[in-house]
C-alpha cells in the first residue's frame, strides 16, 4: 500500500460523512472548499513554488550528488500542496485540490531511539471540519539522496480531540514500508519535494 492509496481511503471516509457535517455546521462549511485554491494559499505565504521541470532537474542532482536533506530539517508539519502523476507534465489538479480541501499533511517528530540511526514519528492526516483521520507510525532516512522510509501501525478517527475509533495494525501490513525519495528542501525550509513509491511527484509547504 502506498501513501496515495492511504490518502484516497481517508478521503473516501471523509466524503461519506460530509452530509452529516453540513447538517451539524450549516453554512460554516461553505468556506472550506476555498482552501483548494492554491493561488490564494501562495498569496498568504508569499512563497514561489517550483514547477515540475525544476523538480525534475533537482531530482537528477539529488540522485547524483544527494539532496543534502538532513534528519533535523524534516521535523515539523508539512501540508500537501501539489501532486504530479508519473509521466504526466501537468499537475493533477483534482487530486491536488482534494488534498488541500481536506488539509492533508504529514508531520515528523523526533523519536527516542537506542540505535545509532535517528528515527522519527510520522503522522499523516486529513481533516474536514471537526473530523480528523490520522495514520501514525515510525520512519527513518537511508541512503545518499536520501530515502524517507516509514511504516504505519495505528489509525485513529477523531472528532476535535476526542478519539471515536482507533485501530492498531499488526502483522505483515504493519511492517510494510512506505517511502518517499526526497528531492529538495528550499533553502529557508519553506517547501519540500519528493517522489512517492508509485512514481508521483509531491510538493509540501511547511505548516
Amino acid at each position: 500500500m502506498n501513501i496515495s492509496k492511504l490518502l484516497l481511503i481517508d478521503s473516501a471516509l471523509v466524503i461519506a460523512i460530509i452530509p452529516v457535517l453540513f447538517l451539524l455546521q450549516g453554512k460554516k462549511n461553505s468556506n472550506l472548499f476555498r482552501r483548494s485554491n492554491k493561488e490564494e494559499l501562495l498569496r498568504k505565504t508569499s512563497i514561489i513554488l517550483p514547477n515540475k521541470e525544476k523538480l525534475i532537474n533537482l531530482e537528477k542532482l539529488a540522485k547524483d550528488q544527494g539532496s543534502g536533506i538532513k534528519f533535523e530539517s524534516l521535523m515539523g508539519n508539512w501540508k500537501f500542496v501539489s501532486v504530479w502523476k508519473k509521466d504526466r507534465d501537468d499537475e493533477d489538479n483534482f487530486f491536488s485540490s482534494l488534498l488541500r480541501v481536506f488539509s492533508a499533511n504529514i508531520e515528523f517528530k523526533k523519536e527516542i531511539s537506542t540505535n545509532t540511526s535517528p528515527k522519527f514519528s510520522v503522522i499523516t492526516s486529513i481533516q474536514f471540519g471537526l473530523l480528523t483521520i490520522e495514520f501514525s507510525g515510525s520512519g527513518y532516512l537511508k541512503g545518499k539522496q536520501p530515502l524517507l522510509a516509514f511504516f504505519i501501525n495505528l489509525i485513529e478517527l477523531k472528532l476535535n480531540s476526542k478519539i471515536l475509533l482507533r485501530r492498531s495494525l499488526i502483522g505483515p501490513k504493519a511492517k510494510e514500508e512506505l517511502f518517499f525519495s526526497l528531492i529538495a528542501l528550499e533553502k529557508n525550509g519553506d517547501w519540500l519535494s519528493a517522489r512517492g513509491q508509485g512514481g508521483a511527484l509531491v510538493l509540501w509547504l511547511k505548516g
